[in-house]
C-alpha cells in the first residue's frame, strides 16, 4: 500500500499511518465492547428465563414436598436447585435473589418433612438415603464453586443453604436420628402416651451409644401368631387373667398381644370397643395383599419388645392374623437401658 501511494506521488507519513492504525484499533475495541455488552445482555436474559422456569417448578413442588417425602420427588427438587446454581452468577441481581430464596425455601421444606416424621425411614431404601446424600453433597459443591462469582450467593450460602444442606446430610445417615423420633411421636399425629423420660433419653443419645434407633420390618404369615409372641403391651392383667389392672398393682402381669388375638374380655370396655372398631376398619380395607402397620417399640431383650405406640392397632391386626390375614409390621425400634427411671413400665422387665 505504501509503495502504491508513493507511485501515485501521495506517500503517507509515519503520523498518517499511526493515526490510521490508532483509529482502527479504537474502532475494533469499541465494536468489541458493544458486542460483549450485547452478549452479556443476552446471557442475562437467557439466565433469567431459565431461572424463572426453575422458580416456577420449585415453588409448585413445595406443597407436594410438604405433604409427603417421596425419594424421587425429593431428588428431582434438589437436582433442580443444583442445576440453577450454575446460572445464578449470569442472571440479574433481582433474579438471583428470587431464585436463591426459593432454593432456601425448598431445602427448609425438605428438612422439615424428613426431620419431623419417620414415615420416610419406613419407606425409603438404603439406596434412597445414599442417593439423597450424594445429591445434597453435589448441591453443596456447586454452590461453593459458583459463589466465588456471586456475592449474593455467598450471602445466601452462609445464611441458609450451608445450614440446611448440613442438616440434610445428617438426616440421610442410615440410623434414625433420635430427635426425629422424638418430634414424630410427641408433636405429630402419632403420640407415645407412655411416660417416657424424653429429656433423659435425649441426653443419653447425645452422650453415648446407649440409645439407638432402627427400622425393623417383619412379615407375618396368615395364622402365624407366634411371629408376634414377643410383643408386649403397656397393659396389665391380674393373676387370674380376668381383669385389667394398673402397672403398679402388686399382682400385675404384662399382657402380650397374642393373648388378645381371640379374647379381649380381660381389657377395659373402652379399650375393647376401640380395638373392635379398628379391626372392622382394617377388614373393610383388605384387598388380598394383607395389612401393613407401623409401630414404635422399646427393646426388652432378645426377641422381646414393649410396644410404645400402636397397641390398639397391633391387637386388631393380631386378631386378623388369627383369622388368616397376612400382615407386615414395621417398627421404629428404640434400644436403651431397661430401667424404670426411663419408663415406669420397665420395672416389670429390668430384672429379667
Amino acid at each position: 500500500m505504501d509503495l502504491f501511494l508513493w507511485w501515485l506521488g501521495q506517500p503517507w507519513s509515519w503520523s498518517d499511518w499511526a493515526s490510521s492504525f490508532g483509529l482502527g484499533a479504537v474502532t475494533t475495541m469499541v465494536v468489541g465492547m458493544l458486542l460483549a455488552r450485547r452478549q452479556g445482555n443476552i446471557q442475562e436474559a437467557l439466565a433469567d428465563l431459565e431461572l424463572t422456569e426453575k422458580v416456577a417448578y420449585l415453588t409448585f413442588s413445595v406443597s407436594a414436598l410438604r405433604q409427603a417425602s417421596h425419594p424421587e420427588r425429593t431428588s428431582r427438587a434438589l437436582y433442580d436447585c443444583r442445576a440453577g446454581l450454575s446460572l445464578v452468577p449470569l442472571a440479574r441481581r433481582p433474579m438471583q435473589e428470587e431464585y436463591l430464596r426459593t432454593v432456601a425455601r425448598v431445602l427448609e421444606t425438605i428438612v422439615d418433612t424428613l426431620g419431623s416424621s419417620l414415615h420416610s425411614h419406613a419407606r425409603w431404601t438404603n439406596n434412597d438415603w445414599s442417593s439423597l446424600g450424594t445429591v445434597v453433597q453435589g448441591l453443596r459443591e456447586t454452590a461453593v464453586f459458583n459463589m466465588r462469582r456471586s456475592p449474593i450467593m455467598a450471602a445466601h450460602w452462609s445464611n441458609a443453604i450451608d445450614t440446611r444442606t448440613r442438616e440434610l446430610l445428617r438426616i440421610a445417615t442410615a440410623a434414625v436420628p433420635f430427635d426425629v423420633f422424638r418430634v414424630h411421636f410427641t408433636e405429630g399425629p402419632d403420640r407415645i402416651r407412655a411416660a417416657l423420660d424424653w429429656e433423659r433419653l435425649s441426653e443419653m443419645a447425645e452422650q453415648d451409644n446407649a440409645v439407638r434407633l432402627s427400622v425393623v420390618s417383619t412379615d407375618v404369615p396368615p395364622y402365624a401368631l407366634a411371629t408376634l409372641d414377643g410383643y408386649y403391651a403397656p397393659w396389665y392383667r391380674d393373676g387370674s387373667a380376668s381383669d385389667e389392672v394398673g402397672y403398679a398393682d402388686r399382682d400385675a402381669v404384662p399382657i402380650r398381644h397374642t393373648e388378645l388375638a381371640t379374647d379381649l374380655s380381660m381389657l377395659q370396655d373402652d379399650r375393647q370397643t376401640r380395638i373392635g372398631m379398628l379391626r372392622d376398619r382394617y377388614s373393610a380395607q383388605l384387598d388380598g395383599s394383607g395389612l401393613s402397620l407401623i409401630v414404635a417399640t422399646y427393646v426388652l431383650g432378645p426377641d422381646r419388645c414393649l410396644v410404645l405406640d400402636g397397641n390398639h392397632r397391633l391387637t386388631a391386626l393380631a386378631q386378623l392374623v388369627a383369622q388368616g390375614c397376612p400382615a407386615r409390621l414395621i417398627e421404629y425400634r428404640l434400644t436403651a437401658p431397661v430401667n424404670s427411671a426411663i419408663l415406669p413400665d420397665l420395672i416389670h422387665y429390668q430384672n429379667d
